[in-house]
């Protein structure tokens, strides 16, 4: 899962003293030496959090010394891979659902399991289906720190001025289209765009194909979902936004931008879709203009679909220090550092009973629509080569939203690629 771009967000002025000391232990390094570790993560606005926290970790373990780096997203898959294949990645760092069957296939992720068995770390405080996700042939080799799901954020400025009524529970794809219409227009800035449909696939079409009754990939992990005529319909959805009813940015405009949400934030489009992480981005840009609501449904199936996904900590397999390093991820998913992150908003914490403070950080957001969406998801796809496919479904389906492909050759494409690699298996 992407995380988006540096913002100054509020981090609100909490008491983290003592907050960490669930379950941890004063002890430094069990050899009594005097370690370094090496953390390593993309996101930027945790910084903060994280910091504090790790000020802490180090008082409870003096003997235990924690250097960071954050590394932007377009570089982070890179350096990991770049280091664990030099030997000398990073002691602890963020695991993703897609890349995570890759690290594990090689034995590059440090056994969780007998550190957690002799420990107060509880596999029953994190999602069932995120556990689950970071588990590999009986053993745990990632804990969640987090999850997100996917919602419609919109500009209640925009939709004040045309005397229209809020998106609500009982939209629909058609009623999207209606309104993003009624939306769009010109202003003396440029074209005020109804609705962003976005190219990104967990925040965007992801959810339109399975909520239409299509599919990514089937649950055997040996066919491809994209060419099936009910995720092709949904994507043509999608992009008839854009070249037919003109009411969304084109793919061009989204790709001059740093990130296609910019146009959002910018107040140059009344709706988009947005993950559970873009929160706090939205929050810093818009206040309390903007608000949130469920994704609407497809017309075809009735059904709405929100993708699921969470980012986890994880050890390097060949840590020279890997007591120390299991310490330092129980420390970071454990319940204390999940009430840091709940209470500034800047994500759903994994941690069991934490949304709540997650949902309440912002009162004048409708944050509840994310945690509800729980009930309407669909999990992130997945396969022993995600990154790979991912990487060619995202280059075809681009193509598509800049009007250089059709979106049926484009879906065929992908599922023509993927089911190849797939049959490698």
């Amino acid at each position: 899962m992407k995380k988006f771009l540096v913002v100054g967000f509020l981090c609100l002025a909490i008491g983290l003293s003592g907050m960490y000391a669930n379950g941890q232990s004063e002890s430094t390094s069990d050899s009594g030496k005097k370690v370094t570790l090496q953390l390593m993560y993309w996101d930027n606005v945790q910084k903060k959090v994280i910091d504090s926290a790790l000020a802490e970790f180090e008082a409870a373990n003096p003997n235990i010394t924690v250097e960071t780096s954050v590394v932007p997203w377009a570089q982070y898959w890179q350096k990991l891979q770049t280091t664990t294949v030099a030997g000398n990645a990073p002691d602890v760092f963020w695991m993703n659902v897609p890349n995570f069957p890759k690290y594990t296939s090689n034995d590059l992720l440090l056994n969780l399991s007998p550190y957690m068995k002799n420990s107060t770390t509880d596999a029953s405080n994190y999602p069932a289906d995120l556990m689950k996700t970071y588990t590999s042939k009986g053993n745990v080799f990632a804990i969640p720190e987090q999850f997100d799901t996917i919602c419609l954020v919109y500009n209640k400025d925009m939709f004040d001025a045309a005397g229209m009524k809020y998106p609500d529970a009982s939209w629909d794809w058609n009623t999207l289209r209606d309104a993003a219409i009624k939306l769009t227009k010109s202003t003396a800035t440029g074209t005020q765009y109804g609705f962003l449909s976005a190219y990104g696939n967990q925040s965007g079409y992801y959810n339109f194909m399975v909520a239409n009754g299509g599919y990514i990939i089937s649950d055997d992990q040996k066919k491809s979902g994209f060419d099936d005529p009910k995720s092709i319909q949904a994507l043509q959805f999608m992009v008839d936004l854009i070249v037919k009813d003109h009411c969304a940015p084109t793919g061009q405009e989204m790709v001059e931008q740093n990130d296609y949400l910019d146009l959002f934030t910018s107040r140059k489009v009344a709706m988009a879709t947005i993950g559970s992480w873009s929160v706090p981005i939205v929050h810093e840009a818009l206040g309390d203009s903007a608000d949130i609501a469920p994704l609407p449904k497809s017309p075809n199936t009735g059904e709405r679909k929100s993708i699921i996904h969470g980012l986890s900590w994880a050890g390097y397999a060949k840590t020279k220090n890997p007591e120390a390093t299991w310490k330092l991820i129980q420390f970071l998913t454990d319940k204390g550092f999940n009430e840091s992150l709940a209470k500034t908003a800047i994500t759903i914490p994994a941690y069991k009973g934490m949304a709540a403070d997650w949902v309440n950080a912002i009162p004048s957001y409708n944050l509840q629509c994310f945690i509800d969406a729980l009930d309407y998801s669909w999990p992130y796809p997945v396969s022993s080569d995600t990154s790979q496919w991912e990487s060619f479904a995202t280059r075809e389906i681009k193509n598509a939203f800049l009007g250089t492909t059709t979106v049926t050759d484009a879906m065929h494409s992908i599922a023509d690629q993927m089911n190849k690699l797939l049959a490698q298996n």
